[in-house]
């Protein structure tokens, strides 16, 4: 309840700021049309919109980009200092009013608050000046109602699959003129360096958010036994292996709850270690939905899929979209814990590597070119 009353405050307050800088900008006749706005959750820098932003800065000077995000993020050294725009100040809202492009990884990433501003913008409320661009967080499978045309109103999605691709154009309401697979700005830089490690990357629930006690859940009763499965240990430690257990951004607010008894087992946090950088170094992924393993199986490596819960989560978090874990994944799908054990045990994937060749029909590192070229085009 208190958390509720906390994030409704919180919401009136950033809509009253809203009307303020809207009639601000107004009488002062602001324009700002030359500049990139690009965000992706306001606290971090390591997605497509840190790595496009990136790939702007080297290779078109000319270009006036900011990039929304706290300078408390540890991530904020990795932006150019002239370049940071702070989040949720002055300067954030006027851009977000008066930028001629709008970027960001997650839908209204850009604006001072995600969640407010998307209502705005569904019920027509919103009034901005700029190109919508969205470069996703992760490669989009689910039937995710608040993407679709009638309630996110974008001007350009880009997609990393062609199955993607062809699931948005025919279950979002959106045509070839918005939708464009142009691959993932962070594809550019993923390139498997592996070492011997293992990388475990449970997504969140919605309904966690609630919860009064995280460690009486089923989700942390089912991850952290694995972190401390008997046999799973014995393996990792025989064969000298290191696991990086790094939950979804929302769980790390509960990572001090996760231990595990083997010096071989990494509880890895936000503030230091990056998401990008496991998944190159690592050899095998264990996750349960997590949109991450599609950044895996680009890079032609294997994933173990631990769905304990999968009814729930696909009646309370995500609908069933196109893709079958059992028909399309890159790996075997276990529901039990000893099950990921046994698969990690027995880890012949080569079966995997046709429909992961399907999946991805273009790995050319130019992906930050074609988005760049149709952002133009708007």
């Amino acid at each position: 309840m208190k958390y509720k009353l906390k994030k409704i405050l919180k919401m009136i307050k950033c809509a009253l700021l809203y009307i303020f800088y809207y009639i601000y900008c107004k009488i002062k006749k602001i324009n700002n049309d030359d500049i990139w706005l690009i965000s992706e959750r306001g606290t971090d820098a390591r997605d497509n919109g840190y790595f496009f932003y990136t790939y702007i800065k080297e290779k078109y000077k000319n270009i006036n980009v900011k990039f929304v995000i706290d300078r408390k993020s540890v991530d904020s050294k990795k932006i150019d200092s002239n370049d940071i725009v702070q989040y949720g100040s002055k300067e954030h809202f006027i851009l977000f009013l008066t930028a001629g492009k709008l970027i960001s990884t997650h839908i209204m990433g850009f604006s001072p608050d995600m969640s407010l501003f998307w209502r705005f913008d569904r019920f027509n409320i919103l009034k901005l000046k700029g190109k919508k661009i969205f470069l996703q967080h992760g490669i989009t499978s689910n039937a995710v109602g608040s993407l679709k045309k009638e309630n996110s109103k974008l001007d350009l999605i880009t997609s990393a699959a062609k199955p993607e691709y062809n699931y948005l154009i025919s279950n979002f309401d959106y045509d070839e003129k918005v939708v464009k697979y142009t691959g993932f700005a962070r594809y550019d830089w993923l390139e498997s360096k592996e070492k011997n490690q293992i990388v475990i990357m449970p997504t969140f629930r919605k309904w966690l958010n609630y919860v009064e006690n995280f460690e009486n859940t089923e989700y942390f009763k089912k991850w952290n036994s694995l972190l401390n499965n008997e046999e799973f240990i014995k393996y990792i430690e025989n064969e000298n292996i290191t696991v990086y257990f790094y939950p979804h951004f929302e769980v790390q607010k509960y990572i001090k709850s996760f231990n595990s008894k083997s010096h071989n087992i990494v509880i890895a946090d936000f503030e230091n270690y990056d998401v990008q950088k496991l998944l190159i170094e690592s050899k095998i992924l264990i996750t349960d939905y997590s949109s991450v393993f599609f950044d895996f199986a680009y890079m032609k490596k294997p994933v173990i899929y631990y769905q304990f819960d999968r009814e729930e989560f696909q009646s309370k978090h995500y609908q069933k979209g196109y893709f079958n874990f059992e028909d399309n994944g890159f790996g075997s799908v276990c529901f039990k814990e000893e099950d990921v054990v046994k698969s990690l045990l027995n880890n012949d994937f080569s079966i995997y590597l046709e429909r992961n060749n399907k999946f991805f029909e273009i790995r050319d590192k130019k992906n930050c070119d074609r988005i760049f070229n149709e952002i133009t085009k708007l």
